[in-house]
């Protein structure tokens, strides 16, 4: 009985002893813990290097940057590396301390991304500045090329037989010439000169009178290209001619005289020559080919006409009765004649010619 009270009183003891040191072996280590300064690092001679002071960001596109902080423009600036500053050493923990908890929401897995670092605009480079020129170089050099090619088509004077001096010959028609013909050289894009001869056949117009008329006209001529394409402006000078016929039959009998009887005809033919002005607008187109087309309006002004000049004819009268006769029938039939080709003579008139031509 007596024994195994011992050995309860035995176990008992040990193991009040055992609680005993495992609580003071706590407060030990926790008293250290908390008294203990943390250690220094393990390099304290090393100075901690701090962070690169941030570049001054680039001024904003619309707002223009001062001359003495305008970026480059030869290079593009490179982009500023990012320096991260270098971590200090973390002090060692005690051996025997416990291991540092985690910080609430993080882990290995879940690794906080790095921020985003703004890269300052750069302005472009001179080689991109060319690339961007070079479209527009090249419109520009095409509408040049167009322009030229255009304005090389509105020109006459290039593409003949002897270079820049064309001539040719043209033919034409209109008023009051019926028929006009002649030739014209054309010195340069911008001056041309030529003859023309204008024809009207033997024709009656009331206007002028009873007597029929005819008309021949030549002139010289000279055309200035204010463009130096197909539009001109001229001026002719010569003289035109007009012939008025008039043919008239009489009967004898009025003259009352014995045995005389049948009839007589009178021919008063008068010829009239007056200088003429003729200017003239119009235009002229001469192709690479050589062919040419045209017109002109203008008018015949005509300057100091001449003396009419008189053929009569009566055949089939008396000797003894021409003096009466002429009185009588050929003075008034000139009269009409004279008449007409005073009026032709000086008064002006509209032209209008359509002519087609062939050029060397």
């Amino acid at each position: 009985m007596s024994g195994r009270f011992l050995l309860a009183s035995h176990r008992l003891s040990a193991s009040l002893a055992g609680c005993v040191f495992l609580a003071w072996s706590a407060g030990t280590a926790v008293a250290q813990t908390v008294a203990d300064p943390p250690q220094a690092p393990l390099a304290p001679n090393e100075p901690a290097v701090s962070p690169p002071a941030p570049d001054a960001p680039a001024p904003a596109p619309s707002e223009p940057a001062p001359p003495s902080q305008a970026p480059a423009t030869t290079e593009p600036t490179p982009a500023p590396t990012e320096l991260k500053p270098t971590p200090e050493p973390t002090p060692a923990a005690p051996a025997d301390s416990p291991p540092p908890a985690a910080a609430p929401g993080s882990s290995a897995a879940f690794a906080p991304a790095p921020e985003a670092t703004a890269k300052p605009a750069t302005p472009p480079s001179t080689s991109q500045r060319s690339a961007s020129a070079a479209p527009a170089a090249a419109s520009a050099s095409a509408a040049s090329s167009s322009a030229q090619s255009s304005s090389k088509d509105d020109d006459d004077s290039g593409g003949g037989l002897l270079g820049p001096f064309r001539i040719g010959v043209l033919l034409g028609t209109g008023l009051p010439e019926v028929v006009s013909f002649g030739a014209q050289l054309k010195l340069t894009r911008f001056f041309g000169a030529g003859v023309n001869v204008g024809l009207i056949p033997t024709v009656k117009i009331n206007y002028y009178g009873e007597a029929q008329q005819k008309f021949q006209e030549y002139d010289a001529y000279g055309h200035i290209y204010p463009f130096g394409g197909s539009f001109f402006l001229g001026a002719g000078v010569g003289y035109a001619q007009i012939d008025g016929i008039l043919v008239s039959r009489f009967n004898l009998s009025a003259l009352q005289q014995p045995g005389l009887s049948g009839n007589v005809d009178v021919t008063s033919n008068a010829t009239v020559r007056t200088l003429v002005l003729t200017p003239q607008i119009g235009f002229l187109k001469i192709f690479d080919v050589g062919f040419a087309i045209g017109f002109d309006v203008g008018a015949q002004i005509p300057i100091a006409p001449s003396q009419v000049d008189f053929n009569t004819v009566a055949a089939g009268i008396p000797p003894q009765l021409e003096d009466e006769v002429r009185t009588r029938y050929i003075n008034p039939n000139d009269e009409k004649v004279r008449h007409t080709l005073n009026t032709v003579g000086r008064t002006p008139l509209p032209t209008f010619n359509l002519k087609i031509g062939w050029f060397l």
